[in-house]
């Protein structure tokens, strides 16, 4: 049996419904964290999309609606994206704007030169979805996801579907959008089907991650902390205790420091003695920092590495003068362990009197203070909004052998 475009766009349009359909009711059902409203969103945008298609195929006049279901199709993938980027702890301002971008660019290449941009705006369309799926089949294999084996579905399909828009757009910008490549083995039946099998793969990985975020991450809504086994609090539990805490100096105007202890070239030493001599490092670097920070300090760790401490000092200098003894003892510490590589180690430090209470500012503060640090060869601590003009030489791969 040959089934016609039509009826093949209209049962891709059923199943993308009722898939998308169950995962935004649950979502409206349940106190959900940001990744999933924000991959609710991306099914919303896919029901758009196919709705706009099947709306375009039974009339002729409204050519406009190609844009409409290029772009909410574009979105849909960026936002699965975004959606992998929060489960994994990240801040969505510049990716956010990366993929408003490209679903708008998308909607106005058609808009803009009329029914004759249909042909003309397929190799951006399959381009930008390439890029999206990458950076989703990527995403899901960092971070917190990494973590859930579930999560490697979400990356192999992705990556698949990464591949195949790929070549699509080589073809159209090789040859045209008439090819009969893309009108026989990568035409509409073709990317249908695989549409259903990445909707179907997608809504049980989504939702199977939401399961299992809890036992993950720790949500915010979860007494649950999520811990290293050296008792260095996770991206998430570290984020929720600095809320807390910020909240309440805010309250009693109280100052609070946030400290950034970021190690250089650990990915270097890990290609060229192994990645248990940089593990070696890692741990050696926080061992010190551990030693040496105060009593009611909240200590923990990002997706990158870095180590994050907040605390409560008595003034700015004394906050400074911490962090300074925090890098001594974690050269001397490094040099006890006997590491044949001693890497740069850069102190990035906001406080509250001049970044102000609002966490992820003091955050950004700090871990910008913090890169500083790293490329500076005068000073081993930077504080932000006093060291901001300090402007240091780039010491690139610079390490000290032993």
């Amino acid at each position: 049996m040959t089934l016609d475009i039509g009826t093949i766009q209209f049962l891709t349009a059923v199943v993308v419904h009722v898939a998308g359909g169950v995962f935004v009711l649950e979502t409206m059902l349940r106190k959900d964290d940001r990744a999933g409203r924000v991959w609710a969103l991306g099914f919303i945008c896919a029901m758009i999309a196919t709705e706009a298609y099947i709306v375009r195929l039974v009339s002729g006049d409204a050519w406009w609606l190609v844009g409409v279901g290029n772009a909410a199709w574009t979105a849909a993938l960026g936002l699965l994206w975004l959606g992998c980027r929060v489960f994994n702890g990240h801040r969505l301002r510049r990716t956010a704007a990366t993929v408003v971008a490209g679903a708008a660019l998308t909607l106005g290449l058609v808009l803009f030169d009329g029914q004759e941009a249909e042909g003309r705006s397929a190799w951006l369309v399959y381009g930008l979805n390439a890029v999206f799926s990458g950076l989703t089949a990527f995403e899901a294999t960092q971070g917190s996801m990494r973590r859930s084996r579930t999560a490697l579905g979400l990356s192999a399909t992705l990556g698949l579907v990464a591949v195949l828009q790929l070549a699509r757009c080589v073809i159209v910008l090789a040859f045209d959008a008439e090819h009969p490549l893309l009108q026989t083995r990568l035409g509409t039946p073709f990317v249908s089907i695989l549409t259903i099998c990445v909707v179907i793969v997608t809504v049980v990985v989504t939702s199977v991650l939401r399961a299992e975020q809890v036992r993950l991450r720790g949500t915010e809504d979860s007494t649950l902390m999520a811990i290293a086994p050296d008792g260095v609090l996770l991206t998430p539990s570290f984020v929720r205790v600095l809320g807390g805490r910020l909240m309440r100096a805010n309250r009693r105007a109280e100052l609070f420091a946030v400290l950034v202890v970021k190690i250089d070239a650990l990915g270097r030493i890990s290609t060229a003695f192994g990645a248990d001599e940089a593990e070696h490092v890692r741990q050696a670097a926080r061992a010190a920092v551990r030693r040496l920070s105060p009593t009611t300090a909240a200590m923990g760790t990002d997706d990158e590495g870095q180590l994050l401490l907040a605390f409560q000092p008595a003034s700015p200098a004394e906050a400074r003068q911490l962090a300074s003894r925090m890098h001594r003892a974690m050269l001397d510490q490094l040099r006890t362990a006997g590491v044949p590589v001693i890497p740069p180690i850069g102190m990035g430090l906001s406080v509250t009197s001049t970044s102000g209470y609002d966490r992820e500012t003091l955050l950004d503060a700090a871990r910008a203070a913090a890169r500083r640090a790293i490329q500076s060869d005068d000073v081993s601590v930077v504080v932000a909004g006093e060291d901001d003009d300090a402007d240091g030489a780039d010491r690139g791969g610079q390490a000290v052998l032993r």
